[in-house]
């Protein structure tokens, strides 16, 4: 885990803040993609006038707010995004009581705050910096994608969170995956998110497919549970399922087609090897040169040569290994669990496992969420202390639900099977088998930089490391320097 620097001060959930709202955007409203549940407070019988037992409701047994804080003013907070739109009717008992919650909240301390899409996702990065260096952000949190941080982060333009009283980072509500991504090597904390990690780093196979090579559709489920579901059992399953099945000469069903970073990333992490490393003082460091991280690059290849991966046709897009799954063109793609979406409406029936484990490693998630950030040109600390309160209120577990642990529930219609949830997401939570890359925080290298022209066979994979090693070292001792 990441140093964390200075302790924060813990102030409790009736914390609320004052109105000033200073240059640098002193004009919006926001709201967090995850809800989070909070506990009704407690009911207490006390006697009435009559001697009649009587319920009363009751504050939480520790509520010391400032009186700075007990009035936000009416200011407006603005969570910014790419997605979010108009708020539709809740669907279940829990959204109904969660904006309930949130609708209390904001009358009480005299706040607005709610979601919004600001733009594209392909300029949210550049929305974010040009506003917040013009003192003029377009929200007052923004929600950003990890592949947003690295230049913002470097030109230190998040707000260091550390440093604000009314927010406690060792309460069990915030996501410790981002926390420790976005402890700079100072120790201080600049991005924020709640909830659980989200799963990511799995393989979808085709069940159809899988029947007519002659396996069982349940398979990678039946090899995952028995601790057998390893980077040999993929190789032999990538011979049985690419297949020339009218004898043509012509290969017509491939055993798998990814995008080469999804690939590549799952055998790295389950061969227990990463990219970029944080020590025990809180900095970062090249990790790209182990032995483990180099097999995991060569076994990748291995099956690339071996033809049982689908290759674009000339003129395809980019992402052509989407509809190449989708169209049943290939049996297995790796991918991170948010592409389920893209098979939705799929004719054949998928399933979804982690990644095969490496001789060096075990099957392993890599933890990857959206941050949660407040640009750094604000000057009232007083000011962002109010919305750093607001937004915790406003993530704060729905009264009722603060020990919910069905999180389940919002998976189960995504997937074709219960087994997709009940064992694989499941399994993704367990102790040890969730990953934090740090490749995101450190500006100017990225995934691509190595496994681009390696997914080409342009390079081999020791070429490559050789090639960006000196590069990435720069960069990281600069990434040291904040």
């Amino acid at each position: 885990m990441r140093k964390k620097g200075q302790k924060l001060t813990a102030i409790m959930l009736g914390l609320a803040m004052t109105a000033g709202v200073t240059a640098c955007g002193d004009k919006n409203t926001g709201t967090d993609p995850t809800p989070q549940p909070t506990k009704p407070a407690d009911t207490q019988p006390t006697t009435a006038a009559g001697g009649e037992d009587t319920p009363q409701p009751t504050e939480p047994a520790v509520t010391e707010v400032p009186e700075k804080y007990r009035d936000l003013g009416g200011i407006d907070i603005l969570i910014a995004d790419w997605w979010t739109g108009e708020e539709g009717e809740p669907q279940t008992a829990q959204e109904e009581a969660t904006r309930e919650y949130r609708r209390e909240i904001q009358e009480k301390y005299h706040f607005t705050i709610k979601q919004a899409r600001i733009g594209e996702w392909g300029e949210h990065q550049e929305t974010f910096t040009l506003g917040t260096m013009a003192n003029d952000p377009a929200g007052q949190i923004f929600c950003m994608d990890q592949g947003f941080v690295a230049k913002p982060f470097a030109n230190n333009l998040f707000y260091n969170l550390s440093s604000l009283e009314t927010l406690d980072f060792t309460e069990e509500k915030w996501n410790q995956t981002v926390l420790d991504l976005m402890t700079a090597p100072d120790g201080n904390i600049y991005g924020m998110a709640t909830g659980k990690p989200e799963p990511r780093c799995g393989v979808f196979w085709n069940k159809r497919l899988f029947e007519e090579a002659g396996l069982e559709r349940d398979l990678l489920y039946d090899l995952q549970a028995k601790g057998e579901w390893t980077w040999d059992k993929l190789e032999e399953l990538c011979g049985k399922l690419t297949r020339d099945i009218d004898g043509d000469g012509t290969i017509d069903t491939y055993a798998m087609m990814s995008f080469s970073p999804d690939f590549f990333n799952a055998l790295i992490v389950c061969n227990n090897a990463k990219y970029i490393g944080v020590d025990s003082n809180g900095n970062y460091y090249n990790d790209i040169n182990t032995p483990q991280f180099l097999e995991a690059l060569q076994f990748g290849v291995k099956l690339l040569e071996k033809g049982y991966e689908m290759r674009a046709p000339e003129g395809a897009q980019w992402d052509y290994f989407l509809p190449a799954f989708h169209d049943a063109k290939v049996a297995m793609t790796f991918g991170e669990e948010f592409r389920v979406g893209t098979w939705a409406d799929m004719d054949d029936d998928f399933g979804f496992v982690m990644a095969p484990a490496g001789p060096q490693g075990i099957s392993k998630a890599v933890y990857k969420d959206n941050i949660f950030v407040i640009p750094s040109c604000y000057t009232d600390t007083d000011y962002v202390n109010k919305i750093a309160f607001a937004y915790n209120l406003y993530t704060n577990p729905t009264p009722g639900y603060e020990d919910d642990d069905d999180w389940m529930n919002g998976y189960y219609p995504r997937f074709r099977d219960a087994r997709a949830v009940d064992e694989t997401l499941t399994m993704m939570y367990e102790e040890g088998r969730g990953e934090t890359w740090y490749l995101p925080a450190v500006y100017g290298i990225s995934y691509g930089d190595i496994v681009f022209n390696i997914y080409g066979l342009w390079q081999t994979p020791a070429e490559k490391i050789e090639e960006v090693n000196a590069k990435w070292q720069s960069l990281i001792d600069d990434a040291n320097m904040r």
